[in-house]
């Protein structure tokens, strides 16, 4: 089991080294190099922005849900979670850069929205008894993140958040379905 949980610890592991990386040499000035919406220098901030983070509150706020939503993900399939999360990074940070507003937008919770949104919204596209039971296990721990989506709080990427979900609800909707015959956890 362990080594199907792999390729989200890795990720979950690289967040916590470039924060002590990050706060040790660097006195936390890697953050600068988030997403900045809307300028080109920063475009590179897409893929940096899920393992910057502010504050050892910030990381470990992310750390748990990220184990779980993609533990969750990682025993369907690490495929499938590779490409969910590398979805997530890349469609949903673009989405920040193009949509935020203005500041610099780092952390894993964009990530996370994703992949709750992919996880939520599956048993919708999939309509089977395993995507279902998934789906309302997601939704039953995570419903409570929903309140992210608002702007409560100027501080908070809520932008961020509304465009991992989206892009999780999307991937869920364009990931194809398996083939008859092809073994899957559903």
């Amino acid at each position: 089991m362990l080594k199907r949980l792999t390729p989200v610890l890795a990720l979950i592991g690289a967040c916590w080294i470039v924060f002590a990386v990050n706060l040790v040499f660097w006195q936390g000035h890697l953050n600068q190099y988030g997403i900045v919406p809307r300028h080109v220098w920063s475009l590179p901030g897409i893929l940096w922005s899920p393992f910057l983070h502010e504050s050892l509150r910030h990381l470990t706020a992310n750390t748990l849900p990220l184990l779980i939503l993609g533990g969750i993900l990682c025993a369907r399939s690490r495929v499938e979670f590779m490409e969910v999360a590398m979805g997530g990074i890349v469609l949903g940070g673009g989405l920040t850069w193009l949509l935020a507003r203005s500041g610099c937008h780092i952390g894993a919770s964009g990530l996370v929205f994703c992949l709750f949104g992919y996880l939520a919204s599956l048993a919708f596209f999939r309509r089977t008894i395993g995507t279902f039971l998934i789906s309302l296990i997601c939704i039953f721990l995570f419903w409570g993140i929903l309140r992210g989506i608002l702007p409560t709080a100027s501080a908070v990427s809520w932008e961020g958040h509304a465009a991992g979900l989206v892009t999780g609800i999307g991937l869920a909707w364009s990931a194809p379905k398996p083939k008859s015959g092809r073994k899957t956890a559903d």
